[in-house]
């Protein structure tokens, strides 16, 4: 088992989980406010959830470069 993947792994998985949790207070922060510009944030969603997505991925192949 290679231990430097395995935390690089759970690193990605950790950061990925945490930019969910922001994500989610920017929608709430979002759906308060009536000054946000919808399109402009529909297109901060995309771009949160492919940064998600791509975190999520590069976290799964650390943790299966470590095997």
């Amino acid at each position: 088992m290679i231990y430097e993947n395995l935390v690089y792994g759970i690193l990605f998985g950790i950061a990925s989980f945490a930019y969910y949790k922001i994500h989610k207070w920017w929608l709430t922060g979002r759906d308060e406010n009536p000054l946000f510009y919808k399109p402009n944030t529909t297109i901060g969603t995309v771009k949160n959830w492919i940064i998600i997505i791509i975190l999520g991925i590069t976290s799964l192949v650390y943790l299966l470069k470590s095997f």
